[in-house]
């Protein structure tokens, strides 16, 4: 599917101020003044913003492995392993993300503005023009969601200071000097996208898009990781309405190596990061495509779950170097996801896997112990149904469990084992779930000395400096 690079297309992520990434003119000629004139502009410039998503190179594999890097599950990057990351650090990573997600959350507001101003007679139906500001929002919240796990003190009460830097307009000199907001502002800010998306957004038909189902998805995950009064319930009656309700073009892989080889076309992938207009994929997925194969240990715990699970055989295989010099081999590594690497398959399926079917019955399991801790068997019910979809491989069912705490280390595992590498879940999941009294990261890293101050990243230097009325930098991380 080819995407038309309408809005603000945002060239490169390492710029040496935030004023400059954000005001940059459009690489391409069409903009908002010339696009939005019809309901074809309309439709091209949300177009425009997966286009902007998909070039960013470092919101797939850099992402969700710095991420797990950060729970102890792998040490591929020692400065997230050590949560060693502060302000004046200048983390290439860091920064190019904060400015990546920007940039989409620029072209989204783009979108906004556009469609919002086109008057309501050029569209088939105001039902036709929300549902374009549906998918815009989805995209925007999804972002902002993004940023407030990475960037800001999610975990906090919500009159904590640390929010996100929330950005509603296109990004002009004039309003890029913003205040932080707090977390529970930015949280209803992100939920107020999410619930519109949830009410126009049309059904899920592919991963290639934003959907109703996408924006209960995220909406359900986000009160599971922040936890407060009522989120437990809530959440899961998203994720009953999700198994229960959603199209049949929705459904899981019961054949898992179908679904690495399918990636984005993946009927169980509800959103995924997409290379397919690009020249070379692997161009825009160094981790999936390159660190999988010279880093292919994990840490001791995650290394041998993968080992005696059933699916290891499926996820694990036997790959090439994916450099052009180095002919060696490697066994062992993360085929599921590395696929041939960037030597022998430069346009393989380096899909991300921002949330699939499998998830929605772990997030059940937990959801039922976390709300209902004396119903041990209910809440085991969803893992073992997951389970017995696979045909390929076939699975067993998880039995022997008597206590909550051998209940929550079941689902703690299947995190870990089910979604490894493939998005923030096992990274949540590693601060939620508790052995001997802890969270899990703490078992992962016992060597590590951090406190919660370091779940998130610093804002970068530059965004900091660009502000003329200072913004507040999260804790311990100047």
């Amino acid at each position: 599917m080819k995407r038309y690079i309408a809005s603000l297309l945002l060239a490169g992520a390492l710029c040496t101020s935030c004023s400059d990434f954000l005001t940059q003119n459009p690489e391409h000629s069409l903009t908002m003044e010339n696009s939005v004139t019809n309901y074809s502009g309309a439709k091209n410039i949300v177009n425009g913003i997966y286009g902007v998503y998909e070039k960013s190179s470092n919101l797939g594999g850099y992402l969700y492995g710095s991420l797990h890097c950060m729970a102890g599950l792998w040490e591929y990057r020692s400065i997230m392993y050590n949560m060693g990351y502060t302000q004046s650090g200048d983390d290439n990573t860091i920064i190019s993300i904060w400015y990546e997600l920007y940039g989409c959350i620029n072209a989204a507001n783009a979108a906004i503005e556009g469609i919002s101003k086109l008057a309501d007679s050029e569209y088939p139906s105001l039902e036709a023009k929300n549902a374009l500001l549906a998918e815009a929002r989805c995209f925007r919240g999804y972002c902002n969601l993004q940023l407030l796990w990475l960037f800001g003190h999610w975990f906090d009460a919500a009159d904590s200071p640390y929010g996100i830097l929330y950005r509603d307009k296109t990004s002009e000199l004039s309003n890029l000097m913003i205040e932080r907001s707090t977390v529970g502002q930015s949280y209803q800010l992100i939920i107020d996208d999410l619930k519109f998306a949830e009410q126009h957004l049309g059904d899920y038909e592919s991963a290639l898009k934003m959907s109703k189902q996408f924006a209960q998805a995220m909406h359900a995950k986000m009160l599971l990781v922040r936890g407060w009064e009522g989120d437990y319930a809530e959440a899961l009656s998203l994720v009953n309405t999700l198994l229960t309700q959603s199209p049949a073009s929705f459904q899981m892989e019961t054949d898992l190596a179908q679904l690495y080889e399918n990636g984005w076309n993946s009927k169980e992938v509800l959103f995924s990061r997409y290379l397919g207009d690009l020249p070379t994929y692997t161009t825009y997925e160094f981790v999936y495509s390159y660190a999988l194969y010279y880093d292919n240990e994990f840490t001791d715990y995650p290394q041998a779950w993968l080992e005696e699970d059933e699916r290891f055989d499926v996820t694990f295989g036997t790959a090439r170097s994916p450099e052009t010099w180095d002919t060696g081999t490697k066994e062992k590594v993360l085929t599921k996801l590395y696929h041939r690497g960037r030597y022998d398959g430069k346009n393989d399926m380096y899909a991300t896997y921002a949330f699939r079917v499998a998830e929605l019955y772990i997030m059940k399991a937990e959801l039922l112990a976390r709300t209902n801790p004396s119903d041990i068997s209910g809440a085991l019910a969803p893992l073992n149904e997951m389970r017995a979809k696979y045909t390929n491989p076939v699975m067993t069912a998880i039995t022997g469990i008597t206590t909550q705490q051998q209940l929550m280390d079941a689902i703690y595992k299947e995190y870990v084992v089910t979604l490894f590498m493939e998005n923030e879940s096992p990274w949540f999941a590693s601060l939620r779930f508790e052995k001997d009294g802890k969270p899990w990261i703490n078992a992962l890293k016992p060597e590590v000395n951090f406190n919660k101050n370091h779940y998130c990243w610093p804002i970068p230097d530059s965004e900091i400096k660009a502000h003329s009325n200072p913004i507040e930098q999260n804790p311990e991380l100047k």
